[in-house]
């Protein structure tokens, strides 16, 4: 994997004061923002070059990491639509960027090394057992450990038990020529018919229900994780990685 894309645009308006003045991409947890925690893990996996989509705060992001982390590059795409649009559009716009393998994540997320390094491979999805306090995308998983159907909020006929899928982590890996023709254009479809206000999961989900993309489950069960929507998802995450 040479190249990494973070999706920082938004506003992070679920988080009250603690994001007037910054994005949520830069909360602290144990004196380290979500980002940098971030930017050094795909340093450590060896990433040559991350793509940063910002929006809100941009200036405050740029100023803060700058062109180069520690031995890796940062480019930044501005999405000057980050007010009216959701990460699909963010996710459309780094796509020109791309030119190798490359894994995706959302800045809104902390996690463990040990199960970030199983991501360094082509085509994979993380993901984690569902418990009742979770929310968003489930998957279920076919008997080669691969992502078998995607579940997104708005799907018609999504469960209403799902004690036996797996929630989706938001952090994927692909390979480039994969993606190219099996996401990229789903993803241009949902926006030039108006639906720029849908998650990127959808194109990647019409992917694989399509059978033209194949994801590896890797699982994050029994290691720490947090995605950071609200206060107290800020709380419970800080909590969960004060050791």
């Amino acid at each position: 994997m040479k190249q990494a894309v973070i999706l920082i645009a938004g506003g992070g308006t679920r988080l009250g004061a603690r994001t007037l003045a910054r994005p949520k991409c830069m909360l602290e947890v144990q004196g380290k923002s979500l980002l940098a925690r971030m930017l050094t893990f795909l340093n450590r996996a060896g990433i040559k070059e991350t793509i940063l989509v910002v929006g809100y705060q941009a200036d405050l992001v740029r100023r803060y990491i700058g062109q180069q982390w520690e031995s890796m590059s940062v480019q930044y795409i501005y999405n000057d639509k980050w007010e009216t649009t959701n990460n699909v559009v963010s996710l459309a716009m780094a796509t020109n960027s791309l030119n190798h393998d490359f894994i995706l994540l959302e800045g809104d997320l902390i996690f463990k090394w040990e199960a970030f390094a199983k991501m360094l491979g082509p085509n994979r999805i993380a993901v984690d057992c569902f418990l009742p306090n979770m929310d968003g995308t489930v998957v279920s998983i076919d008997e080669m450990g691969s992502a078998d159907r995607f579940y997104l909020k708005s799907t018609s006929g999504r469960p209403s038990d799902l004690s036996s899928y797996y929630k989706t982590v938001n952090i994927y890996s692909f390979d480039y020529e994969n993606y190219m023709s099996s996401v990229v254009p789903r993803l241009q479809r949902l926006i030039e018919s108006g639906q720029d206000q849908v998650f990127y999961e959808q194109a990647i989900a019409e992917a694989v229900d399509d059978q033209d993309l194949q994801l590896e489950c890797v699982l994050f069960s029994g290691t720490p994780w947090y995605e950071i929507d609200t206060e107290e998802d800020f709380d419970q995450a800080k909590g969960l990685f004060s050791s």
